[in-house]
């Protein structure tokens, strides 16, 4: 995944310690098994760390106010999970290296988490670490030393990490006094789930920032609480059928399956010849979200997430019916915003340009889910989704005198006569592009009448007929596919009404102005030629005059309005 730069430091130095480190071996060399082991290794690694690490950081760049106790549970159990398997896996490919090479190695790593006690669960976390001698609390020291280390530069807080490793240190005080199981003397299996549990509950420390965070979680995690619909959005990210599948393939791998070493020496070769299958899955799986990896791999890596588990990549969100959606714009409804939006830089632009005489037109576009929630969370929606916060916003803007033209209601409302989005595309349709162009002109010829001009330039109308695959389509299959069709569009080309720079009215838009227009965009030519078939041609053909692109030649003092068409989502 692309949020796993966090891992990198983690591996590191548990490939330090592991390879420093050696223990008795009864293992014998043998080639076949060594692969096999390292296929295991890199499988651990890589197919179940990493979409691990994505749940984590949905978990962690999350809005407070979106947090429940079911994703603490998720990110608890997906931390727990991690520790073993960058431990067992890291010491599988080392194993299975020297397995290889002639030189076999001793287990580093044996079913800790299959122990019913916590100082079973240490001692058998890193067999390397553990000293033979001396007091029981001293032998898994270290082990607990090294994960507490880790911990901090991965999820973790040093000040929350470190009321974890007090507790870990008090849990096992306390079986060493009692000489038995904190659960003793329940049988075995239960007392392996209690130790879980509670290993589960302490891990929470590992991934909130502070003390009052893990304790506002525990409490969640025991209580039933009232949830909002970006709570409920966030805990459906994090419980994709996708993420949960390797949630129950970790939790197998690290509790349930028998030992790795057992079942590679079974005279049935079945083990073996799956992680033969592994070590190529292993190598692709890292680079299907990686746009600058080979189109070929990420088609081959995302083919089977797709079909099989009906999932996205990082940059794109499958949801129901065939929808995609950017996942830029899950996380405006779920996570924390990285850099503040727009509202507060486009006041004091106001203020700035009604010094200058100069007026400020606002024309917030509803984002695809705002319009199409239930494809991506089913529930009955009486009104569009909005980001947390977002009529504050609106009304912000329009306390600073700016125009807000917000489209939002009036495209919800039209849903049912026309769509409003394409299913495999990021952009508007041409039709409501054209029904927001009309809501602007409208509010032009109200405010400002003197800019529109009743005699229409001579332009000449041409249709285009353009077939697109979609831009969110094509990040997952950049080499196309068949099963998730295509969308067409029928475009109006007016010649005649050009950008021009000295055009009193000036439009920022980016991608909501280059499409339809611009020959690279979404529904572009092959010719490379510029279509005038995009926003700003529509409504300069609606007010009778060209409008002009943002240039330095011609600054904003000779202009009469400014028109900023942006996405709601980042107000």
């Amino acid at each position: 995944m692309l949020y796993a730069k966090s891992l990198l430091p983690v591996l590191i130095v548990f490939f330090l310690v592991h390879y420093s480190t050696r223990t008795p071996s009864t293992l014998k060399s043998d080639r076949s098994r060594g692969l096999a082991r390292l296929g295991f290794g890199l499988a651990k690694l890589s197919l179940l760390i990493l979409p691990l690490e994505w749940m984590i950081h949905l978990f962690q760049q999350a809005e407070p106010a979106a947090l429940t106790g079911k994703a603490f549970w998720m990110a608890a159990l997906a931390q727990t999970s991690q520790l073993y398997l960058a431990i067992s896996g890291l010491a599988d490919v080392l194993i299975a290296a020297s397995m290889i090479r002639g030189q076999p190695r001793g287990e580093l790593c044996d079913a800790p988490y299959r122990q019913g006690s916590f100082l079973g669960l240490w001692k058998h976390l890193h067999l390397g670490l553990l000293k033979p001698s001396g007091p029981p609390l001293g032998q898994v020291l270290p082990t607990v030393v090294l994960v507490g280390g880790v911990a901090v530069l991965w999820h973790g807080n040093l000040s929350s990490v470190s009321v974890w490793f007090l507790i870990q240190l008090v849990i096992l005080y306390i079986e060493v006094w009692r000489k038995k199981s904190l659960f003793a003397p329940l049988p075995t299996p239960f007392r392996v789930i209690f130790t879980m549990l509670l290993f589960v509950v302490t891990n929470v420390l590992l991934v909130t920032p502070d003390l009052l965070t893990a304790v506002n979680g525990w409490q969640m995690m025991f209580t039933m609480g009232s949830s909002s619909i970006y709570a409920a959005m966030l805990e459906k990210r994090m419980t994709s059928g996708w993420l949960q599948s390797i949630q129950f393939i970790a939790l197998l791998t690290s509790v349930g399956l028998p030992r790795l070493p057992l079942l590679l020496q079974m005279e049935i070769k079945t083990w073996r010849i799956l992680g033969f299958a592994l070590l190529p899955l292993t190598v692709l799986y890292p680079f299907r979200d990686s746009l600058n990896a080979p189109a070929v791999i990420r088609q081959i890596a995302q083919w089977p997430v797709t079909w099989i588990f009906d999932e996205g990549n990082a940059q794109v969100h499958l949801g129901y019916n065939g929808w995609f959606y950017p996942m830029h714009e899950l996380d405006h409804l779920t996570l924390r915003r990285e850099k503040p939006g727009q509202t507060e830089d486009l006041v004091k632009q106001a203020h700035t340009l009604k010094s200058l005489g100069v007026g400020l037109m606002v024309i917030p576009i509803p984002s695809k889910v705002a319009l199409y929630p239930q494809h991506f969370f089913r529930g009955d929606y009486q009104v569009p989704l909005m980001p947390p916060g977002q009529k504050a916003k609106i009304d912000q803007l329009t306390a600073a005198g700016i125009a807000v033209v917000d489209p939002a209601q009036a495209l919800w409302d039209r849903l049912l006569k026309e769509q409003a989005f394409y299913q495999n595309d990021s952009h508007w349709t041409d039709d409501t592009m054209k029904f927001v162009a009309n809501m602007a002109a409208k509010e032009i010829r109200k405010r400002w009448p003197e800019l529109h001009q009743s005699e229409t330039p001579l332009i000449q109308a041409t249709i285009l007929e353009r077939i697109e695959s979609g831009d969110l389509v094509r990040k997952l299959f950049p080499l196309g596919q068949k099963q998730f069709g295509e969308e067409t569009a029928q475009l109006v080309s007016i010649a005649g009404l050009g950008n021009d720079p000295s055009s009193p009215i000036v439009v920022y838009g980016d991608d909501l102005i280059e499409v339809f227009e611009s020959a690279t965009a979404s529904f572009g030519n092959a010719a490379g030629q510029s279509q005038q078939a995009g926003f700003i041609t529509q409504l300069a053909s609606l007010l009778g005059r060209p409008l002009s692109l943002p240039s330095d030649q011609h600054p904003l003092t000779t202009k009469k309005l400014v028109i900023h068409l942006l996405w709601a989502d980042e107000l």
